[in-house]
């Protein structure tokens, strides 16, 4: 069985039969610090060794809330989503460079959407910090390939990339 962890808002952790883990950069990582169990014991690592605060430190306890798997899934997805979003960013620095110096078509009404974790989504120019000008939307038509395959990579399945010739 599987306990999942929201851990101060903003860490996904999870126990199950082979440990505590971490959801970091896109993928479950081993807890080899101890962070979640430390947490859950109320282990304060700024107290000083005699303070009565030390262990089992109710502030700290607090920090931790028990989550269903449904809740997890969101939660992974949102960030899996935000972790792709700000990779694709990056990656199409160049690729958008070279695009605008001779757009190769106007399009509209361009689209990615996709299912993740039994979730639908849908990925939108403005997503990409593209425009809603049809010379922006019809370089996403491009890199829909690109972002076809990262999706997959990452767990995404139903993939349609959608989008008309403006």
């Amino acid at each position: 069985m599987t306990t999942y962890y929201w851990i101060r808002e903003v860490r996904l952790g999870k126990k199950d039969e082979n440990g505590y883990f971490l959801f970091e950069k896109n993928q479950w990582v081993k807890d080899e610090k101890n962070y979640i169990l430390d947490k859950l014991m109320g282990y304060d690592p700024c107290e000083p060794d005699d303070s009565p605060y030390k262990m089992d430190n109710l502030n700290i306890m607090d920090e931790v809330e028990e989550i269903t798997e449904e809740r997890a899934k969101e939660i992974m997805n949102r960030m899996t989503i935000d972790f792709l979003k700000e990779k694709w960013k990056k990656d199409l620095v160049a690729k958008k460079k070279e695009w605008d110096k001779a757009p190769g078509w106007p399009a509209k009404l361009v689209k990615t959407q996709f299912t993740l974790n039994g979730i639908k989504y849908t990925i939108f120019p403005e997503d990409l910090d593209l425009t809603d000008d049809c010379w922006d939307q019809g370089f996403m038509e491009t890199i829909q390939g690109d972002l076809k395959r990262d999706l997959e990579a990452n767990g995404a399945t139903d993939i349609y990339n959608l989008g008309f010739l403006d």
